[in-house]
């Protein structure tokens, strides 16, 4: 079984409610190919129809954004290039994402441990309550949260996926099978974390990378094993992206809804990055 050493150090763009107490922490994860001074800044134009972004939305939230390592792309060198993307997991194929799925593994083992420790370091600050804590993730960094929920010892906050898709549920696999393909150390047993956990799924019908069935069949992988408190949003245009202002919407109720957050909304600047 691997160890925990093999856990990814990610050096995170945080970002701190300095005028608000610290009540909450999001953990967001980009997409395939980005870094985070370009994600902060696409992410910064997502807005609500009443102008609101993350930040004035939810302004005692603290922002932790990690950056994926920069990792070969195996498909290059097959063909003798040379090609590094910045990627949770490394893909062979994204016609067919199926295709030498096997690869995706060693990438999310490592980038879900990562995730795992520092989710337990942001719950330690907010003195133990998982509770608090939110994950969201965009297409491969969606993935990769997925993953991680399947390989949580308690249930957290919130989970948001964007464009997103469950890598190796085309078997269908159990949720046992499913944390076997990692063999992480400190799996848990049964289901509690996808029962509890809230989770809100967006997915635009036209977008051209993960295409809607495979949002559609993330759902019902959540479902069968045993989600209880799933939300599915589709919008009709919007491509592999965040939808505005629908999504935004949707995101602010949904918050608001399953942690009951009190004030959200006062469009009061703080100072963060995003």
């Amino acid at each position: 079984m691997p160890s925990s050493s093999l856990a990814i150090n990610f050096p995170p763009l945080q970002t701190h409610t300095y005028q608000h107490p610290h009540t909450h922490t999001l953990i967001f994860l980009h997409g395939r190919g980005d870094k985070v001074p370009s994600f902060l800044t696409a992410l910064s134009a997502w807005e609500s129809s009443t102008a609101l972004t993350l930040r004035t939305a939810f302004p005692t939230f603290r922002l932790v954004f990690p950056q994926a390592p920069l990792r070969p792309v195996a498909a290059a060198a097959a063909k003798g290039e040379r090609l590094e993307w910045n990627q949770w997991f490394d893909v062979w194929n994204t016609n067919d994402f199926s295709d030498n799925e096997e690869l995706q593994a060693e990438g999310l083992r490592e980038s879900v441990s990562g995730i795992r420790a520092m989710i337990n370091e942001e719950a330690e600050m907010l003195g133990g309550r998982y509770d608090r804590i939110l994950v969201a993730g965009i297409s491969m960094g969606g993935a990769t949260l997925i993953h991680t929920l399947f390989n949580l010892e308690k249930p957290i906050g919130a989970f948001l996926g964007f464009c997103c898709r469950c890598p190796f549920s085309g078997s269908k696999k159990t949720l046992e099978q499913m944390r076997a393909v990692l063999g992480l150390p400190g799996t848990p047993q049964g289901n509690e974390v996808l029962r509890k956990t809230p989770i809100l799924l967006e997915h635009c019908i036209d977008d051209p990378l993960v295409r809607i069935e495979s949002g559609r069949n993330l759902r019902e992988v959540l479902l069968n094993f045993g989600a209880e408190r799933l939300e599915w949003k589709e919008y009709g245009t919007g491509g592999h992206w965040f939808k505005a202002p629908d999504g935004m919407d949707d995101v602010i109720s949904f918050v608001q809804n399953v942690l009951e957050v009190v004030d959200s909304g006062s469009g009061k600047d703080v100072d963060m990055d995003i």
